[in-house]
């Protein structure tokens, strides 16, 4: 893109040159020194008459077509600009070189914020399909944005289009050799994809003219269908891999299948992205602590809690962290069912399969016991458990957890027996 960034601007500055001295010349022409007066009627005919005027004298004859090519590169785009062009629309768009290449001229300028544009589409097997793009417009730096790069394309080949009578925006002088017999109606302007969209574009030595390698050090495999892949590359890791954002010219399942799915760099940053989300969801899963019955986490000292998690304050499914010092006052006598109302209890990880244990032991119980019965007996810490514990806890965890349930029996819930 830098490369092709950099030929773009030169096209730019060297037609704008160009303009400039017509100016001048129209405007004043005894301001100018002689060979700039004469380089300025020769303009003057060329955009009357879309023909290249050339001063031959001197010249031999096989120099001809390069000084054409010369003078006519003042006004006008000329094929060997087409290849960076069109690197850096696909670039800036991320659009196919086909819809590029069908680029129209008729356009909507949007309060100079936007520029609309109905695109061709085509599609395997299907009838072409039309879109209006809205490209957002930078009048500051047109060649950051693809409406302030479009409106450029524009602006240099709009004298081009005057002769050729091509709808598209492409339009380039092309009459040297046998264009100046075949566009002499013209005067050898043409729109270089109206009969042709594989219209030869010398990618390959374009990039061996700029020094460009691959990664694997060789010269650079030149395909704008390759730009379109990158642009889909590049747009998935900037959105974090969500494919309905990273959309921009198919929907998600046909960016994943034709431009994302085999594409190496892809491929490894998800598994990147995949192993740091598992690694950051371990993570977390081992860092849920409940504490319970109100009581504030950053409350409970630091050693508190590694005596905690080192299993020293385990209770039947909980942890205790002050059972010296009950709510009710003095050392705690109540049943294990008054833990998970309690301020002084705090649930680990390490306490999911006993809590899933006494929640199945809950369950087998209710099958034998009278609803309203069991209910007053065991509700809140029912609802305590189901709604305030296990869903703090990922699938992942419950699952494993399940593997090492331990057998508890309810008839411990009824008193602390074991602190005697």
């Amino acid at each position: 893109m830098a490369a092709a960034r950099s030929d773009v601007a030169a096209i730019r500055d060297r037609i704008a040159a160009g303009e400039h001295l017509l100016r001048r010349f129209l405007d004043n022409a005894e301001d100018l020194s002689a060979d700039e007066r004469e380089q300025g009627a020769r303009l003057e005919a060329m955009a009357a008459t879309g023909r290249v005027q050339v001063d031959y004298r001197g010249l031999p004859m096989g120099e001809y077509p390069a000084a054409c090519y010369a003078q006519a590169r003042q006004l006008f785009v000329v094929d060997p600009d087409l290849a960076p062009l069109l690197i850096y629309a696909a670039g800036l768009s991320g659009r196919n070189p086909e819809t590029l290449k069908e680029l129209p001229a008729e356009h909507r300028v949007l309060e100079e914020r936007a520029v609309a544009v109905t695109l061709t589409k085509r599609r395997r097997g299907k009838a072409n399909s039309r879109t209006t793009v809205h490209w957002s417009v930078d009048t500051e730096r047109e060649l950051r944005t693809m409406g302030g790069f479009y409106l450029l394309l524009h602006r240099m080949m709009g004298r081009s289009q005057a002769f050729s009578g091509t709808g598209s925006v492409w339009s380039i002088w092309a009459g040297n050799g046998r264009g100046s017999v075949r566009n002499t109606a013209t005067g050898g302007h043409i729109g270089p994809f109206d009969t042709e969209l594989a219209r030869k574009l010398k990618l390959g030595a374009w990039a061996e003219r700029h020094g460009l390698l691959g990664d694997d050090g060789k010269p650079l495999q030149m395909m704008v269908t390759r730009i379109k892949k990158t642009v889909e590359v590049r747009t998935a890791k900037q959105v974090g891999g969500h494919l309905p954002s990273a959309r921009v010219t198919n929907t998600a399942d046909t960016s994943f299948t034709h431009y994302l799915r085999h594409d190496p760099f892809i491929a490894e940053w998800a598994a990147d992205v995949l192993t740091e989300a598992i690694t950051d969801a371990e993570e977390s899963a081992r860092a849920v602590v409940v504490r319970l019955g109100g009581g504030s986490l950053a409350a409970v000292p630091d050693q508190v809690r590694e005596q905690a998690a080192a299993g020293n304050l385990d209770t039947l499914a909980c942890a205790c962290t002050d059972i010296e010092h009950s709510p009710d006052g003095g050392r705690c006598h109540q049943s294990f069912l008054a833990c998970f109302g309690c301020p002084n209890a705090l649930v680990l990880e390490r306490h999911l399969p006993a809590l899933l244990a006494l929640a199945q032991a809950l369950r087998d119980d209710l099958q034998r016991r009278d609803v309203a019965q069991w209910t007053a007996r065991y509700g809140a810490t029912w609802q305590i458990l189901t709604r305030d514990i296990l869903p703090r806890f990922s699938p992942a965890q419950r699952a494993a957890a399940q593997e090492t349930l331990p057998h508890l029996m309810l008839d411990l819930l009824e008193g602390p027996t074991q602190w005697s």
